[in-house]
């Protein structure tokens, strides 16, 4: 267990053996909580991007036919106009 000192600006520096073992890149983000134990720092994963068209099926029933491009894009312009239209 390394020992690491706080800085006059409240900042620490996790060793490098430790960053290394968790693959910690400059730039990485932390949740901090205190506990009776102490603190915590525990990294936020990152979500990885996500595309429309990946996410495409994700709610579809078993079996069922998923529409395609065109004709959600002609669903989403029928209602925009049937909702728009006096």
């Amino acid at each position: 267990m390394a020992t690491v000192r706080l800085s006059s600006k409240g900042q620490i520096v996790i060793p490098k053996a430790v960053r290394d073992q968790l693959h910690l890149q400059a730039g990485a983000e932390f949740f901090v909580s205190a506990s009776a134990l102490g603190v915590s720092l525990v990294p936020v994963q990152a979500f990885p991007v996500t595309t429309p068209a990946a996410l495409r099926g994700a709610l579809a029933k078993p079996g069922g036919k998923l529409p395609d491009e065109d004709a959600i894009k002609a669903s989403i312009k029928s209602r925009l106009k049937a909702r728009n239209s006096p």
